[in-house]
């Protein structure tokens, strides 16, 4: 059995549970606290004690935050920088059964940012499934009209040649297209989200 082992002690402001509908978020009950990286869990200062996230009960780490999510955030804490930690934890209606829950953390975006790339490799959330960059998104359309002529897309997108390769890089590691361009099931599917 491993050893628990402290990686990073840093104050936010969190929702363990966050009660959340869709795009909406129905919770209020932001705490300021401290929170405890440990190379087995996520601690949480509640009142006097802890509450533990197990990383092992991890399922995702970094889901995009939607723009209500980032304003309601900016308005009742004073930050939009919001990190979405999807987890399962034992279920209270089935006993010993699971139920997917989200805790959200909030705070300075450099600290955020530092945690995110923290908790990805640990929880098995591998980066590059995060969402796609501006300039993956110009890309995929550009693809999904036909031009795959690298001169006329790094024009017509604004950007060199290395940002267009490695944003192209990015789209095929993603399976949204082949190496010829064309556009995977998933990929068109991407960008019928996007529109």
């Amino acid at each position: 059995m491993a050893q628990e082992q402290g990686i990073a002690k840093v104050d936010l402001t969190y929702i363990y549970k966050a009660v959340m509908m869709g795009n909406s978020l129905y919770s209020d009950n932001w705490e300021k606290g401290v929170l405890y990286l440990t190379n087995l869990n996520l601690w949480f200062s509640e009142g006097g004690g802890w509450i533990t996230i197990p990383l092992k009960s991890i399922t995702m780490v970094g889901r995009e935050v939607t723009d209500p999510i980032r304003m309601k955030a900016q308005r009742t804490i004073g930050t939009s920088h919001v990190l979405m930690i999807d987890y399962l934890q034992p279920s209270s209606v089935v006993e010993g059964a699971t139920a997917s829950a989200t805790a959200l953390l909030a705070g300075n975006e450099a600290v955020i940012n530092t945690l995110k790339t923290y908790l990805q490799p640990m929880c098995g959330t591998p980066p590059k499934k995060q969402s796609l960059s501006d300039v993956d998104k110009k890309l995929l359309y550009m693809l999904s009209t036909g031009v795959n002529d690298l001169q006329k897309l790094g024009f017509f997108i604004g950007v060199d040649g290395d940002t267009l390769a490695t944003s192209f890089k990015n789209l095929r590691e993603q399976n949204l297209c082949d190496t010829s361009g064309t556009l995977t099931e998933h990929g068109l599917k991407q960008i019928r989200e996007m529109m």
